[in-house]
């Protein structure tokens, strides 16, 4: 069923019509004159983040094929927020756009008041990459499934401590949607940002946490992590020995962290276009894709209207894991 966020969503993509139009329509569509300065990529997080490393992977392939300069403004702040809120506000002609991880359909049910809305003033132009989170534990607590974590937790309600880094971000929630799948009481122990949390995690410090696969790497590798399962849709090439979700019966956590750009809503289909036209070739580098794939993405392009799909599932499946955690941003 489809909630009233995702509702809103779908209602604000008028350009999924002409993206998916004919190759002769396309063509024409793409003779606009589009563009005709400087592109500029917002990415709302910080450099190295994920969206951070898609965005200047793509970007100078993007350069060369619309001919202009494609620069990347790092906006980070509020759990992206600050610079997503500066994409609507900009001029709708395609020269700003932004790159955003799936944290956009978890912000409207974080935050009571947003000068901007996922739903209303964004338009999906495709999706580039999935990056991966790892349920991890420090080696001393004595599991080696996700079974067994469960099975102890539930001996020992309230015992066992998870990081984040921080309340609202996407670790915390993934957490509570793993809590909540389990029926565990864990103890939620929030940092200011993944380095510190990753810090007292390998220190013992705190027992669990989601973390991004390819920052956990090499603590795993060392033995001072372990990993229980991965939260994709299948095992990692890096880890063949270590289930995915699904795998333990728990589909609803088999779901990668997607990566997409987007535009400001009013933009003209001619530009949204060229733009859907660049981000796929792009994506369809070898030297694209390795630059990604040795950051720990995977490339995952799709096409407006898929993007539109995950948005819309995200955005109800998201609301249900925060309201019935009562999580509120910091």
């Amino acid at each position: 069923m489809i909630g009233p966020l995702a509702r809103r969503f779908l209602a604000g993509v008028p350009a999924l019509a002409l993206l998916a139009a004919p190759a002769g329509q396309a063509q024409s569509a793409g003779n606009s004159g589009f563009p005709s300065q400087a592109i500029t990529i917002v990415v709302p997080y910080t450099p190295t983040s994920g969206a951070d490393i898609a965005a200047r992977a793509v970007g100078p392939f993007m350069a060369r094929k619309l001919g202009q300069p494609v620069v990347i403004e790092n906006r980070a702040g509020a759990s992206g927020t600050l610079g997503t809120a500066a994409v609507p506000r900009s001029a709708a002609d395609g020269h700003t756009l932004l790159m955003s991880a799936d944290t956009l359909t978890m912000v409207p049910s974080l935050y009571k008041k947003l000068s901007f809305s996922p739903a209303r003033d964004l338009v999906p132009i495709g999706a580039a990459a999935t990056g991966t989170l790892a349920l991890l534990v420090h080696p001393a607590v004595p599991v080696t499934t996700v079974a067994e974590f469960i099975a102890l937790a539930k001996k020992q309600p309230g015992k066992f401590s998870y990081a984040s880094p921080g309340n609202g971000t996407p670790q915390h929630i993934s957490m509570e949607l793993f809590r909540q799948s389990a029926r565990v009481d864990l103890l939620h122990v929030p940092y200011k940002g993944m380095a510190n949390a990753l810090t007292d995690l390998v220190g013992g410090q705190v027992d669990a946490g989601f973390v991004s696969l390819h920052v956990a790497a090499p603590h795993i590798a060392s033995g001072k992590l372990r990993m229980l399962a991965i939260a994709d849709t299948q095992r990692a090439a890096t880890a063949p020995q270590v289930p995915c979700f699904r795998e333990v019966g728990m589909p609803e956590l088999s779901n990668p962290s997607w990566i997409g750009l987007f535009a400001p809503v009013a933009t003209p289909g001619p530009a949204l276009q060229k733009l859907y036209g660049a981000l796929s070739q792009a994506l369809q580098d070898p030297q694209v894709q390795a630059a990604m794939q040795s950051q720990g993405l995977r490339v995952a392009p799709s096409t407006p209207a898929e993007l539109a799909r995950k948005v819309e599932l995200d955005l109800d499946r998201w609301h249900k894991v925060i309201a019935t955690a009562g999580i509120v941003a910091d």
